[in-house]
């Protein structure tokens, strides 16, 4: 099991070929239709934080949707890729730089938050749950994220190791509902017999 953080691996090169390396997978276009979706049940003209915003994948979707259009991601680079795949459309997003562990906005800021390909492998567990704190208290309604599960049997993973797909599904329902998530829908987007692994983009709704 590969339990190593890849937070560091979106900046230069890298980040100018994430798009055209990522669409080779096949499993991002069922991200693609899974999300798309997902939010074609939520209201228009909410207002959506995307973390990370990456390349901006999802922002024709929150365009179509009316929805007004924030970003935030760690990487420069990554926003200067969303800003050539993206063109006049990013104009039309308020993108900064800085840390999910820290978000520089306010309680309640958000009608919807949008996170993918984060939580579970892009930083380690004792930060994941610091970010998911972080999505609760900007959001106001919605957070779309996305997990993974075992596919059978489960661990806690230590928190300086990823989350990846090491809970039950039981055990993260478990987790949300401690930071006042409920479960409202659960798409799955991967399936990985071989690594005991459903990865899901899982819809929640803040507990007042």
């Amino acid at each position: 099991m590969n339990n190593r953080a890849k937070g560091d691996r979106y900046y230069g090169k890298k980040a100018e070929r994430y798009e055209t390396r990522r669409k080779k997978q096949a499993w991002w276009h069922v991200e693609q239709n899974e999300m798309r979706d997902l939010l074609s049940g939520l209201p228009n003209g909410l207002s959506v934080i995307d973390i990370p915003f990456g390349t901006g994948r999802f922002v024709p979707y929150y365009l179509e949707k009316n929805f007004k259009v924030a970003g935030l991601d760690a990487s420069q680079d990554m926003i200067e890729s969303a800003r050539n795949i993206l063109g006049d459309d990013i104009d039309r997003c308020e993108t900064r730089v800085g840390s999910a562990m820290d978000l520089p906005y306010e309680d309640n800021e958000f009608d919807l938050l949008v996170s993918t390909r984060f939580l579970r492998d892009i930083i380690v567990f004792g930060d994941a749950k610091r970010a998911l704190n972080e999505f609760v208290r900007v959001t106001r309604q919605f957070l779309i994220i996305q997990l993974g599960e075992a596919i059978s049997g489960g661990r806690t993973p230590s928190d300086d190791e990823t989350w990846g797909s090491s809970m039950s599904s039981e055990a993260n329902e478990a987790l949300l509902k401690d930071v006042g998530l409920e479960i409202l829908d659960k798409r799955l987007v991967k399936n990985d017999a071989e690594e005991n692994s459903h990865i899901h983009h899982v819809l929640c709704r803040k507990m007042t």
